[in-house]
Order: C-alpha cells, then sequence, then structure tokens
C-alpha cells in the first residue's frame, strides 16, 4: 500500500514489482491485493500498462481500513474468542481483565484509523529506528 500510494496519480503498478520491490513472493502479494481490491482500497486495470492503484487519495486511506480489509477486525474481542462468541465465560459477573482488553482494543483501533498512508509517506526517509512524530503525538495522548 505504501508503493501504490508512493506512485499514487502515475501509472499502475503490477502486482510483480509490488513483489519484487518489497521482496514478498508473488502469489501472496496477489492474494493480499484480492482482499485490498475486495475491501475498495485499491482497483485493478487491465492491458499491457495494467496493474494496481489506489482507490482513493492516500491521505483518506488509514491502516485501519487496510488492517479490515485483509483481517477482518483489527482487534478480536478475547471473550469471544475463547468461548464461541457466547459470552458464557464462568467470570463474567465478576471479570476483571474483560475491560482491559475491550479499551486495549479502542486504543489500537483509534491509533490505526488515525494513521494515513500519507502520513507515512511523510516521514523522512531513513528514519528506520527512529520514533515518527505521529507515534510520539498517540502515545503522549495529545
Amino acid at each position: 500500500m505504501v508503493t501504490m500510494a508512493r506512485e499514487y496519480g502515475r501509472a499502475p503498478c503490477p502486482a510483480e514489482r509490488l513483489a519484487d520491490g518489497d521482496n514478498i513472493p508473488g502469489d501472496y502479494v496477489s492474494q493480499i491485493l484480492v482482499k485490498l481490491r475486495r475491501g475498495g482500497l485499491v482497483v485493478s486495470r487491465r492491458g499491457s500498462t495494467g496493474g494496481y492503484v489506489l482507490s482513493r487519495r492516500p491521505d483518506e486511506i488509514t491502516l485501519g481500513q487496510v488492517v479490515r480489509a485483509l483481517d477482518g477486525d483489527i482487534f478480536e474481542d478475547v471473550c469471544e474468542k475463547y468461548d464461541g462468541g457466547r459470552k458464557d465465560c464462568r467470570h463474567q459477573e465478576h471479570c476483571s481483565i474483560s475491560p482491559v482488553w475491550r479499551r486495549l482494543g479502542d486504543l489500537v483501533t483509534g491509533y490505526l484509523e488515525s494513521v494515513t498512508l500519507a502520513s507515512i509517506l511523510a516521514q523522512k526517509s531513513g528514519s528506520c529506528g527512529s520514533v515518527p512524530a505521529w507515534i510520539d503525538k498517540i502515545s503522549s495522548g495529545k
């Protein structure tokens, strides 16, 4: 998605170039692109100059949207994961950890919804290992 964001407004990116550029197996990239297309985040263009493009501007696509397109929910409800969605936990009445998981899920979801592809591109190159400003902002609660 970052490669397509960087190429936004230019020619479509063929799946092979996306795979080679990020050193990811082509079959896996194809599976990802199908999910992203079904999620409405990319559009495929056919023909000799075909490939994939973002369906919207990079500042309109969040990491939360990407995660949901690929995996469904951003943060699984731990209680539902282990009881088949029945909320049939023996600790249900006096559970002290469920609210913690719920709040953590809200924080993770909110964070991923606040990060756009454009904000990722705005980070200076070569900053690997440094904390981007948008992470500082989220972690400080400002």
